[in-house]
Formats: structure tokens, C-alpha cells, sequence
């Protein structure tokens, strides 16, 4: 856990972070004049949201900070942040499904995309989903509440989480839809988007190959940018299911083990476990970054435009 927290996943987060910012920025300078810059941002945004979240909970799990000089138990602060955390995951999920919805388009429908996904649409959809998915920040707080108690092993009073009482009906229903339904939802999304992706754009060039020159330099250009599509793509939903996978199954876990959740006996496996989704996490958030940058010569062209003028700055 110290190795994961205070060095791996801290490390990795902090780039991470300034990556995710040059992303808004990269993708802010190029404009805005379709839907597929707005889903790459608003990526960015909820990356960027996870990231920052991670670090106040490597603060929260730092072994040097005393239990004794905080006004709320470790345990307790955990219970907020990570419904946060878990927040900017599920929106991440959607709003790469929503990207690969766009590639289909581009591929599948490719004389009306412009009409279908424009700025508008695409900045009403991920709007959406950052407000729908706010559920689940709100509902697990809305069944707790805090007040003060004291605790003899501490010899002091801290600001103390309680329970209300049909919190436990409720959290477990909400363990299973969040560990099952949500999670494979946006799998299906994903693979399905991206199959259709791949399957249409190699028939698409198959076609080309039948009725034009295969050795024109138009018919190289096109083919090298749907490779690289196609790998951005895959290489992005990839990613995205390794690391959901593993939050999945801990989730599951707390929604049918007891001993898994805050005071069990398990407990500190279940803190265990969520240092490697942390890792996992903190690498699927910074990834993109580089995945731009090796396969989207726009972003090269910006992202050298953007060093010219702050080494000039």
C-alpha cells in the first residue's frame, strides 16, 4: 500500500494531471468546430476530475499522517471522497463509449455525422452524462450523516460518520448496480462501437482496393490515418476495461460481503486491493496523453505550438 500510494500512484497522478491539462488546452486551441474535440474534452475533464480526487485519497492513506491530529477517522473520510472517485470513473466509461459512438458515425454515416453529432448535440450529451451520473455521489450521502463522538482509544471527540437506518437495504442494491449493470453496460458500449468501427473501415478500404490504384499516394495517406483511428480507439476502450474490471469485482465484493466494508474484518485487504484500482486508475487517466500524441498529427502540430510560445513566454 505504501509503494502503490505514496510513490507509483502519486507520481503517475501528478503527470497524469498536467497531461490532462495540456489535453484541454491542446484541444481548445485546435477549436471546436465538431462534436469529437468537445468528447475529447470533456475526457479530459473527468480524467483530470479522478486524478485530483486520487490525490486527496494518497493523503488520506498517507501512513505519515497522524489519525490522531485529523477531526474525522481516515475510514470516515474515505466514505465521501471515493464516491467521487467512483463519479469521474463512470462518466470516463461513458464519454469514451460516446467517442467511439462518434468514430462509428464518422465510418457508418459518413455524409450526415456533421448533422447528427454537431458542437451543440455533442456538448448537450456530455453535459448530460457529468449531471446524470452525479447519483452517485448524491445517493450514497444522502444515507449518512455526521456527528460527533468520542473515542476513548484517542482520548478525544471526532466528527464521526452514522448510519441511517435503511442505509444498508439501499447500499446493497447499490453495490450491485454499480459493480454489475453500469460496468458491463459501458463494456457492451465500447466493444460493440469498436467492432463496428474496425469491421467498417477494413470493408471500407477493401472497396477502395477493388476499384482504385492501390499504389496512390491518396489511398497510403487514408489508410495510415484509419490505422491509427482504429488503434487510438481500441488501444483507449482497452485500457478503460482492464482497469474497470478489477473495480468492478472489489465493488461486488462489498455489496455481498460485510466483512469488506468499513470495520470488518477484511477491511484492510479491501484497502489493499484499492491501491492497485488507484494505480490502475491514475495509468488509464494519463495514458491518453500519449496516445494522442503518438497517433493524432494535429495534436503533435498544437502540442509543438503550445512549447514554442511558453518557451517564448
Amino acid at each position: 500500500m505504501t509503494v502503490n500510494f505514496t510513490i507509483l500512484s502519486e507520481a503517475i497522478g501528478i503527470v497524469g494531471i498536467v497531461g490532462n491539462v495540456i489535453n484541454i488546452l491542446n484541444f481548445r486551441k485546435q477549436g471546436y468546430k465538431d462534436g469529437v474535440n468537445v468528447t475529447l474534452t470533456a475526457l479530459a475533464v473527468s480524467d483530470l476530475g479522478m486524478l485530483i480526487t486520487h490525490q486527496v485519497i494518497l493523503q488520506i492513506y498517507n501512513p505519515w499522517l497522524d489519525e490522531s491530529s485529523l477531526v474525522m477517522l481516515k475510514p470516515h473520510m474515505l466514505l465521501f471522497v471515493i464516491y467521487v472517485d467512483d463519479f469521474f470513473n463512470r462518466v470516463s466509461g461513458f464519454v469514451t463509449a460516446c467517442a467511439a459512438f462518434e468514430r462509428c458515425l464518422c465510418v457508418v454515416l459518413p455524409m450526415k455525422v456533421k448533422l447528427l453529432m454537431t458542437r451543440r448535440v455533442a456538448t448537450v450529451v456530455n453535459i448530460s452524462i457529468f449531471v446524470a451520473l452525479i447519483a452517485y455521489v448524491i445517493l450514497p450521502n444522502s444515507l449518512v450523516y455526521v456527528g460527533s463522538k468520542y473515542l476513548p482509544d484517542y482520548n478525544r471527540t471526532f466528527a464521526y460518520v452514522y448510519y441511517r437506518e435503511n442505509r444498508e437495504a439501499v447500499m446493497n442494491i447499490y453495490y450491485l448496480v454499480n459493480a454489475l449493470f453500469f460496468p458491463n453496460l459501458t463494456m457492451l458500449m465500447l466493444m460493440v462501437f469498436t467492432a463496428i468501427l474496425i469491421s467498417k473501415l477494413k470493408s471500407n478500404s477493401e472497396w477502395r482496393h477493388r476499384v482504385s490504384n492501390p499504389q496512390s499516394r491518396g489511398k497510403s495517406s487514408l489508410n495510415y490515418k484509419e490505422r491509427n483511428a482504429i488503434a487510438m480507439l481500441a488501444t483507449m476502450s482497452g485500457i478503460y476495461i482492464v482497469c474497470l474490471i478489477p473495480r468492478s469485482a472489489l465493488l461486488l465484493a462489498d455489496g455481498l460481503f460485510e466483512e469488506m466494508k468499513v470495520g470488518g474484518i477484511y477491511f484492510d485487504l479491501n484497502k489493499l486491493v484499492h491501491s492497485f484500482l488507484i494505480l490502475f486508475e491514475a495509468i488509464n487517466c494519463s495514458v491518453n496523453s500519449i496516445i494522442y500524441f503518438k497517433m493524432s498529427s494535429k495534436y503533435r502540430q498544437v502540442f509543438y505550438q503550445m512549447c514554442l510560445w511558453w518557451k517564448k513566454s
